[in-house]
Parts: structure tokens; sequence; C-alpha cells
């Protein structure tokens, strides 16, 4: 069986957005051969897809991705 974990966040801006995805980006490479992981951009709004047959690394993975969204969030908030 194969999970799959789809993210969208909202950001305030489109500046916040491709800054948050250049932040997320280089920490999702190398992945597990058996993870697939894709991220889109529209404007403001980011999205990100995670799927493998280990669950339990999707779901690491996924939290993992929370984790360091909220951190770039703080930092993002306290810089304005």
């Amino acid at each position: 069986m194969t999970l799959t974990i789809e993210i969208s966040i909202e950001c305030l801006g489109e500046r916040e957005a491709a800054s948050l995805e250049a932040a997320l980006t280089p920490d999702n490479h190398p992945l597990p051969k058996d993870q697939r992981f894709s991220s889109t951009r529209n404007g403001s709004v980011l999205s990100f897809r995670i799927s493998s047959d280990r669950q339990s690394g999707c779901i690491s993975s996924a939290m993992s991705l929370l984790s360091d969204a909220r951190l770039f969030d703080e930092v993002w908030s306290a810089a304005s």
C-alpha cells in the first residue's frame, strides 16, 4: 500500500511563498529511493505531495516539512 500526503500552505504573499519554497527545497533531497516528493507554487499557495510505500517514512517526512514551515513562519514574522 502506498501512502500519499498532500499539504497546502497559504502564505501572506508571493514573496513569502517563494522564500518558503526556497527554504524547504534543499531539505528534501536526496530522497529515500522509495519516496516521491513534489511541490508546486501558485501565487501565495505552496502545495506539497509526499508518497511512499513506507507509511512511517511518509508521515515522518510530512511532519518534518510542517515543522520546518512553522520555524520559517516564526523567523519570517520576527523579521517583518
